[in-house]
């Protein structure tokens, strides 16, 4: 997916391509939530000296998540405020996207093709 696309163009709206940023960023947030809570049960188990340390992690986890949620709200409000006849080329930018699901799903989500299956969350880094 990072190969150049200057054979194809896409240019869906701002509105949209705003959206479409702010869903994967709130999925970016859904996935700190998930760590959070993982690395919360991690911390019962633990002697008293390494909990109190991977306490500094879970605030800092707990703070990408906020500052994640509130990068969100703001596309999504731009997008909303945005006037729907206003394009952008996207396929520059999104060759860019180094994680290919997430390239995958963008271009999907903007009405380009993606060229692959229908798992959202095919190629990206599960937490176990």
């Amino acid at each position: 997916m990072n190969a150049p696309m200057t054979t194809r163009t896409l240019a869906p709206s701002v509105a949209m391509t705003l959206d479409v940023l702010a869903a994967e960023i709130e999925l970016a947030g859904a996935r700190c939530i998930f760590l959070d809570r993982i690395i919360g049960e991690v911390m019962d188990g633990l002697p008293e000296r390494e909990r109190e340390r991977l306490m500094e992690g879970l605030h800092g986890v707990d703070l990408l998540a906020q500052h994640l949620t509130s990068l969100s709200a703001f596309a999504r409000g731009l997008s909303l405020a945005m006037p729907g006849d206003v394009t952008v080329p996207v396929l520059g930018a999104i060759s860019e996207v180094t994680l290919g699901a997430l390239a995958e799903r963008m271009t999907a989500g903007l009405g380009g093709d993606d060229g692959e299956g229908d798992d959202a969350t095919a190629g990206d880094l599960d937490l176990f």
